[in-house]
């Protein structure tokens, strides 16, 4: 999902769940996203209803979630997997998959690492993230 802009991630939602909701096939970046979309019900009446949601500003205050955000990190980890990019990042997951047993589960911790990672890079001017960094703290979660 490189180079997206906000709108363009949206559409790219709402368009593999509509797929998949008048069965018609999708691209394997949609098939992620419907597979990802399947393990979290309460996300689907978002991307079933275009219109109403396209636009949607979400009220971060008092533990709202962005399902846009939480998806696309989902879909980063999904597709970091896949390719082992960065190299080591699939026996990873793999591991946590055999601590854990659920793949949602180990999508969302190691989800957690990828946003602390992402703010403490925008937040951070001193920090230099990096793959080596980012496989350090993944690992972490063996512990």
């Amino acid at each position: 999902m490189e180079n997206f802009n906000h709108q363009d991630t949206r559409k790219v939602f709402f368009e593999a769940w509509q797929k998949e909701l008048h069965s018609q096939p999708v691209t394997p970046l949609e098939g992620i996203i419907v597979d990802v979309l399947k393990r979290h019900p309460e996300y689907q009446s978002i991307f079933s209803h275009q219109e109403a949601f396209e636009n949607f500003q979400i009220n971060l205050k008092n533990g709202g979630v962005n399902p846009f955000f939480h998806l696309s990190l989902h879909v980063a980890i999904l597709e970091q997997v896949n390719a082992n990019r960065p190299n080591g990042i699939k026996e990873i997951f793999v591991r946590l998959h055999n601590k854990y047993h659920d793949q949602t589960e180990v999508e969302h911790k190691m989800m957690e690492v990828l946003a602390q990672l992402l703010h403490d890079a925008a937040h951070k001017p001193e920090f230099l993230a990096d793959d080596s960094e980012y496989l350090e703290r993944l690992k972490r979660l063996f512990r």
